[in-house]
């Protein structure tokens, strides 16, 4: 559904000294400075897949999907969407895709949401007939029921949310690009966007490429992720695998009845001390296991509790992009 070979985005910016002199002087003789935003990307999506495209606040993510979705030219490489080039067929591809950034709207901001949709509609030459079948569909799996006939400027962030996910659905796009969909929202909607996303992918076989900074959005929805960094692609490849990986090192934490009085010292693992009663133990899994730490620790100490503890995904991206991604 998404092919993108080797694609390249720099921004030139012109540096402006303050007041008329230097609009003066930067007319004349701009210094520009260029910023790569992109650098040789590549990517395969197939139809039916939950992308997740993750990476810290200007490392190039929507400079891509901008470029995917034909909105930018790439200054090198190439973009097909379902076997079309943007800058050839932008009419053919919009009938075949949904943009959802977490800023911009779709919807008119002083009419009733139904006439929004109704409109919507309308530009994407949905026959009435079966924009009425989808409009209830979505409706039910969104619950709009309530807020149909309100203008889009008395809705709360989370209700306008929902109905934007309806619109870009109202013309059943092939493929989704969805950039911070769920920015602000509270944890109830958050879920039924997420539920949203998962019965459209397993209904129309819906290709999803999702960036966000909420890592939920990601482990609950997406099985392969890819990550870019400073323009680019560090990792591509399944959550699962990347997880893996970086779990080579594992933490229990304890918590005693009495003081704690010395640390525990043993090969192949890290001890410290929180407070007086509480203490962690780091762990490298190829060398011990769970079992082997709670029985050190029972052995020296009066435990009163255990917690095990999992690298989160947080955990993993801040790694990448402080340490790199290493074989």
């Amino acid at each position: 559904m998404i092919e993108a070979h080797h694609l390249s985005k720099t921004y030139t910016l012109v540096d402006k000294e303050a007041g008329l002199l230097g609009s003066i002087k930067s007319f004349f003789r701009p210094k520009k400075r260029y910023i790569p935003a992109v650098k040789n990307i590549s990517l395969s999506i197939q139809k039916g897949e939950i992308i997740g495209y993750i990476g810290s606040n200007g490392s190039g993510k929507s400079t891509t999907i901008k470029m995917l979705t034909g909105i930018l030219y790439p200054d090198e490489g190439q973009v097909l969407i379902n076997g079309l080039d943007p800058s050839k067929a932008r009419t053919a591809i919009n009938r075949q895709i949904g943009v959802l950034f977490g800023q911009k709207s779709h919807l008119r901001w002083d009419i009733p949401v139904i006439e929004s949709f109704f409109l919507h509609a309308k530009i994407y030459d949905v026959p009435d007939s079966l924009y009425q079948e989808r409009l209830k569909h979505l409706t039910k799996l969104l619950e709009l029921e309530s807020i149909l006939n309100q203008p889009v400027r008395n809705l709360s962030l989370g209700q306008r949310v929902k109905c934007e996910f309806a619109a870009i659905f109202l013309h059943q796009p092939a493929i989704v690009f969805l950039d911070e969909p769920t920015i602000g929202l509270d944890a109830s909607v958050k879920e039924l966007i997420r539920n949203f996303i998962r019965t459209m992918n397993q209904e129309f076989q819906t290709t999803f490429l999702i960036t966000s900074h909420d890592m939920q959005d990601i482990e609950s929805l997406c099985e392969r992720i890819v990550i870019i960094d400073k323009g680019q692609k560090v990792y591509d490849g399944s959550l699962t695998h990347l997880k893996k990986n970086f779990s080579k090192v594992k933490t229990i934490a304890f918590t005693t009845h009495t003081a704690i009085e010395a640390p525990l010292k043993a090969p192949h693992l890290e001890w410290k001390q929180l407070d007086s009663h509480h203490f962690e133990i780091h762990y490298q899994t190829e060398h011990l296991n769970n079992a082997q730490i709670i029985q050190l620790a029972f052995a020296q100490y009066p435990i009163e509790d255990v917690t095990m503890k999992e690298i989160t995904i947080e955990q993993i991206v801040k790694r990448i992009y402080e340490e790199g991604l290493h074989d």
